[in-house]
């Protein structure tokens, strides 16, 4: 099997290409500073040479705060870089099968508390969110207009080792595993009503592979728990996993005033149509990202995507 993924070394790429080589695939990753996404002629050239039977498509700008900040690299790179590697693949290999990852942030603006089904009416708020609502449009259109094999995934917030620490789980064990060091009893947090739907990585790539072999072109699946954990809960988790008794307390400078109060999924329809479920506890995500900062908890490794169930 010949694969291509783009954003192959990011948080979820990398260890998707992890799994996808267990699994005897060969990958070609594509990656700045190599290969601009928005360079459509070249990353024709790369795909005809490529030949792949399948496409992952994880290339993104994909901070929501730095989409606020810059809206208009966060719209070049997650839609304009969607449409170039559309028409790349329609133009080298127009018979590939590619999967378009977008976001449970295409519903940021909605204003739910019920968990959300793929038929839910997209409400986009940020910058980030509108962006990948028009890399869904893309993919529509290509599938309408030229046939292209395309499925469209939405993770929700996809957790584990390895992501940046400008995301709230790392940023947050930094600050709790400097404390420790330091003796300090006590460290800032940010909005702690707000409830989101925490997925493990390994059981995201594990979703994101089933989805390609069996998601039908032109729909859409949710990669999700469909369970709501508050902030404060993760908080509170996190702390206990330290062994030590921090005090926690808010900083309105650390909370994003746009942030939506619930993003929960509904996983029903992925579940149904390949079995797939999340099977990682959210307490050893959280023990394992405190393990790479320097914490108690044993680390996952890209080993444990070898566990296709």
């Amino acid at each position: 099997m010949s694969t291509v993924v783009t954003g192959a070394a990011g948080f979820i790429g990398s260890w998707l290409c992890a799994l996808l080589r267990s699994q005897g695939e060969n990958v070609r990753e594509i990656d700045l500073p190599h290969c601009d996404i928005g360079d459509t002629a070249h990353l024709t050239r790369v795909l005809e040479r490529a030949a792949p039977e399948r496409i992952y498509h994880l290339a993104a700008q994909a901070s929501v705060r730095r989409s606020w900040q810059h809206p208009a690299h966060t719209w070049r790179t997650n839609a304009g870089g969607t449409v170039s590697l559309l028409e790349a693949a329609r133009v080298a290999c127009p018979g590939t099968k590619v999967l378009v990852m977008s976001s449970a942030g295409v519903f940021d603006g909605a204003h739910v508390d019920a968990p959300l089904t793929e038929n839910y009416q997209p409400a986009p708020l940020s910058p980030y969110a509108a962006s990948k609502l028009a890399a869904e449009s893309a993919a529509r259109h290509y599938f309408a207009a030229h046939a292209l094999r395309m499925v469209v995934v939405r993770p929700f917030n996809v957790i584990g080792p390895g992501q940046s620490q400008e995301y709230l789980i790392p940023s947050l064990s930094h600050r709790l595993a400097a404390a420790v060091r330091s003796d300090h009893s006590r460290i800032t947090v940010g909005n702690l009503e707000a409830r989101r739907d925490f997925l493990d990585v390994r059981d995201a790539v594990r979703g994101l592979w089933l989805l390609m072999r069996d998601g039908q072109p032109g729909e859409v699946y949710h990669l999700c728990t469909g369970v709501g954990t508050p902030i404060r809960t993760l908080v509170e988790t996190m702390i206990s996993l330290t062994g030590r008794p921090l005090a926690y307390r808010q900083d309105p400078a650390l909370a994003r005033g746009a942030d939506a109060h619930s993003l929960i999924g509904d996983p029903v329809k992925t579940r149904w149509l390949t079995g797939w479920q999340a099977t990682v506890p959210l307490a050893t995500t959280l023990a394992d990202v405190l393990a790479e900062v320097g914490g108690p908890g044993p680390l996952g490794t890209r080993a444990d995507v070898l566990r296709l169930r």
